[in-house]
């Protein structure tokens, strides 16, 4: 008898367990739930973008029921992420003090966002075990797909109140380089690849409209990678050879340039006419004149550059050695713009031991992702082709400063480490 009350109470225990854990886990994905959505719709903002308060409860679950710690500092790219908030901090340290009276001041005002990204990669690491996909997944696209109406629709009215912010093309384009894989592979899986391509032309159409045009190019590439390259073979490779003289030929059609046209003059000149955006688009040549400032910086501050978020507050002679440069370096602004280029604002603010870390860690990614494509579990190929079109973006845009590009770099990191 007393054996049978035993089984019977271990029985009992066991049940409790089980129902305690399941009720601790709904609890953690209902969090991780909001936490990647507000990524994906990084629109509300109460001091800072609403996510950090969710990074907190995430913290706060983990101090309280995790039976792991925190943290820990056993993988590589962990001690990259430390070493990348390290080089930020030097580069607060060692700011030179003679080109502006408030650059200490402005450099401290980002860093404690460079520290958030470096605990953010080493926490989502070590807490890998805990990332769902399935629940990842779902917050983007509803994140996503919610961001596309406010972006369109309803931010104009909505800006008067103050927790909402104003979403520039820059960063809606960004962002939908970053997670429209993502948003993509989910619909796919629950309602199947035509409508996967729908929302994928949807993307693309919105972007082209837009004038977004490296965005929707970048889109359009990590979309298709996604939907359509499961495996990289002989056929794949034939099948681009076939494919990209057949798509120059259709592009340079006069019906499709027309379209083209109507649908956006920008994107109409950056594919009919590249030489005089090289000679003449104020766009690319501020791009030119801000990577020969950043250049400037670099070899005057190489190590730890000229502070974090001073860029556009250190005035230099740049460089006018390329063409159209007449049409740009003379205005008076010009030292006041950003780097266009996040590759050279880290380089800049933050010299070599802020971008070496950076790039190892992208590095590391792109590179996991090219060696490992053809036996990666396709539910995780959607992180990196969003890695992959953002790490070619950051070449044309300062938005590394984006908390979204930081968590999608944490997952990515985590992604490289999981194993169940």
């Amino acid at each position: 008898m007393d054996n049978i009350v035993n089984i019977a109470n271990e029985e009992k225990r066991e049940a409790l367990i089980k129902s305690r854990n399941l009720h601790l886990r709904g609890r953690w994905n209902r969090i991780l739930f909001m936490y990647v959505f507000f990524m994906a719709f990084p629109a509300i903002i109460i001091i800072q973008n609403i996510s950090i308060y969710i990074f907190g409860a995430l913290l706060f679950f983990l101090l309280r029921y995790s039976k792991k710690n925190l943290v820990s500092l056993n993988k590589p790219l962990q001690w990259l992420a430390l070493i990348f908030g390290f080089g930020a901090l030097l580069s607060v340290l060692n700011i030179p003090s003679d080109y502006a009276i408030d650059n200490v001041e402005r450099a401290l005002s980002v860093l404690p966002n460079y520290l958030y990204w470096s605990l953010l990669i080493i926490v989502m690491v070590h807490n890998r075990h805990l990332i769902d996909l399935n629940i990842v997944y779902k917050a983007v696209f509803w994140g996503t797909v919610i961001l596309i109406v406010y972006y369109l629709f309803l931010q104009n009215f909505l800006v008067v109140i103050p927790v909402f912010a104003l979403q520039s093309p820059n960063n809606f384009a960004f962002l939908m380089i970053c997670f429209s894989p993502i948003a993509v592979y989910y619909l796919f899986r629950i309602r199947g690849k035509l409508w996967a391509l729908g929302l994928l032309m949807i993307f693309v159409l919105i972007l082209l409209i837009e004038g977004r045009r490296a965005g929707m190019v970048l889109v359009l590439l990590g979309g298709l990678g996604t939907l359509f390259i499961e495996r990289i073979t002989f056929r794949h490779i034939f099948l681009t050879a076939c494919l990209v003289p057949l798509s120059v030929f259709l592009i340079y059609t006069d019906p499709f340039e027309r379209f083209v046209f109507s649908a956006s003059e920008r994107i109409h000149q950056m594919i009919y006419e590249t030489d005089k955006i090289r000679k003449e688009d104020p766009s690319y040549l501020t791009r030119v004149a801000m990577v020969n400032k950043g250049l400037t910086i670099f070899e005057q501050y190489p190590y730890t550059g000229i502070g974090l978020n001073n860029f556009s507050n250190f005035t230099t002679k740049i460089d006018s050695d390329f063409e159209g440069a007449e049409f740009v370096i003379h205005k008076a602004d010009i030292n006041r713009k950003s780097a266009h280029n996040s590759y050279i604002s880290l380089l800049a603010e933050g010299g070599l031991f802020l971008l070496v870390p950076f790039l190892l860690i992208l590095g590391s990614l792109i590179l996991f992702f090219l060696l490992r494509i053809n036996s990666m579990p396709e539910d995780r190929r959607p992180i990196f082709w969003g890695v992959l079109g953002m790490s070619v973006h950051l070449y044309f845009i300062s938005a590394i400063v984006n908390v979204f590009a930081w968590f999608l770099i944490g997952l990515a990191c985590a992604i490289v480490y999981k194993r169940d």
